[in-house]
């Protein structure tokens, strides 16, 4: 299944938010903390170092994972960030937004 829009950067940052850049030059920035504070297999990524060190982003873009087989596709994240899609003229605008 093709993706939409590919992730060309994003970085993790110590307060568990990853500012992402879609290919459309769209960026948002995800708070990952509330999934963070499920626990279980969550739980490592509170840890500000191990959650900025162990984040990859997939080849193609396709999106970011994390140890534990933790995944997160380019579609979704931007479906988070965006639940209203991205208005005309919008599309350079961060914006912040959390699970």
């Amino acid at each position: 299944m093709a993706v939409l829009y590919e992730i060309v950067d994003a970085v993790a940052h110590p307060d568990h938010t990853v500012s992402i850049t879609w290919s459309d030059d769209v960026r948002a920035v995800v708070d990952f903390l509330p999934i963070i504070d499920r626990g279980g297999w969550f739980t490592p990524l509170r840890d500000p170092d191990y959650f900025i060190a162990t984040m990859v982003l997939l080849p193609d873009g396709i999106g970011l994972t994390w140890p534990e087989e933790i995944d997160y596709s380019a579609d979704g994240l931007r479906r988070e960030a965006f639940p209203n899609g991205v208005e005309a003229g919008t599309a350079a605008a961060p914006r912040r937004t959390g699970f």
